[in-house]
């Protein structure tokens, strides 16, 4: 029995995020009984691209590519600072063509991978939640970028300009609180790296994985379907490395899965559509931001896009929102289970930092409106 609560125990620490989330889902399917309509909750399109990225990214760092790329930006790297300026500021660009998401589960583990290499772990929950904030605010620019953006510049059927124009002051001001932050590592030259095999890199393996990482992405923007992808990518896979399937972290696909029946819950309780209402009614931007802690800032811009037509505010409101919580956006769950399935030992400091670093970037961020719509 004890051996069991041990287990138990270490458990709930290594997925916090997930027992909070199927509490607060058990707690909600109480006030929504469960449902046929649960299944129109979740948005199965994420999760089997999700899917496909963890296994074309997994499939390429087990040939190696993870430590040649990290060899590759050591040898051009001579200080702690200038690495921490490549890895945030690589996911903040990124994340503008890449999407959020696919640009967090490709060059989060190349950051843990450099750092390790470089025996400068003790920057890693830092310069790993300063790439998260980077690719939150980075994707927040293009209408790619994150999924609640498509959807705003879809429903609105807003033009290019508008949209840049609308969103470029904060994304410009995020990236310079990133470049202050960036300052925070103590710069020191980096120490030689560890003495690790080197790989052949020339392996057909490389390059089909790096074909079904390409289709993944394209999965993502709707280019090819996803559902094809996904027989596509399980298919190449069982072919070529068949215990892959066993490093894939299954539980960050159940943990979103958990997310989505919470939040559909959520948005079917009555009170709170209209507190919803009353809320964006008086402020469309503190109001899209502050659900997006609660719901993520996708569920919050489709939710709140059915009681306004200010279109630029609720752009503003949920890019701004994706700072906070660590739901307040997808992305920051991925990089969190990233990091955590290294540093298991760290969560703690990680949250910490994230929390300290994410809620003074949403008040940051939410002063800097406010600011401009006393001058303008």
């Amino acid at each position: 029995m004890k051996v069991i609560q041990k287990s138990f125990i270490l458990w709930v620490k290594k997925e916090p995020v997930l027992v909070i989330a199927a509490f607060c889902a058990g707690v909600s399917m109480f006030i929504v009984p469960p449902s046929a309509a649960y299944m129109q909750y979740i948005d199965w399109k994420t999760l089997v691209c999700l899917f496909c990225l963890m296994v074309s990214i997994k499939g390429l760092e087990r040939e190696g590519v993870l430590n040649a790329v990290s060899r590759v930006a050591l040898s051009h790297l001579r200080s702690t600072r200038s690495l921490t300026f490549f890895l945030v500021f690589g996911a903040f660009l990124a994340s503008m063509f890449m999407t959020n998401d696919v640009a967090l589960i490709a060059l989060v583990p190349i950051a843990i991978s450099v750092l390790f290499m470089c025996q400068q772990e003790q920057w890693a929950a830092y310069v790993v939640v300063l790439q998260t904030i980077a690719a939150n605010i980075g994707s927040s620019l293009t209408p790619v970028g994150n999924p609640q953006n498509l959807y705003i510049f879809s429903h609105y059927n807003m033009n290019l300009s508008t949209f840049i124009g609308t969103i470029l002051p904060y994304v410009l001001a995020g990236a310079t609180c990133l470049v202050v932050c960036c300052f925070f590592v103590k710069n020191s030259s980096l120490l030689p790296m560890n003495e690790l095999a080197v790989q052949d890199l020339s392996n057909n393996r490389i390059i089909i994985y790096g074909v079904l990482f390409i289709l993944s992405v394209m999965a993502v923007f709707g280019i090819i379907p996803y559902f094809v992808t996904a027989i596509i990518v399980i298919l190449v896979a069982l072919v070529l490395d068949k215990k892959l399937f066993v490093t894939i972290d299954f539980s960050l696909l159940f943990t979103f899965f958990i997310i989505f029946t919470f939040v559909g819950n959520l948005s079917n309780i009555s009170g709170v559509k209209t507190l919803l209402q009353q809320l964006i009614g008086s402020n469309v931007v503190l109001a899209s931001a502050v659900s997006s802690q609660f719901i993520s800032n996708v569920p919050a811009a489709i939710l709140l896009s059915k009681f306004t037509n200010q279109s630029s505010l609720l752009l503003i409101g949920v890019n701004i929102g994706g700072m906070g919580t660590l739901i307040a956006s997808m992305a920051s769950v991925i990089s969190y289970k990233l990091f955590a399935n290294v540093y298991k030992k760290q969560v703690n400091r990680y949250f910490k930092i994230f929390a300290i670093y994410n809620i003074g970037f949403l008040l940051i961020l939410l002063a800097l409106h406010w600011l401009l719509q006393t001058i303008f």
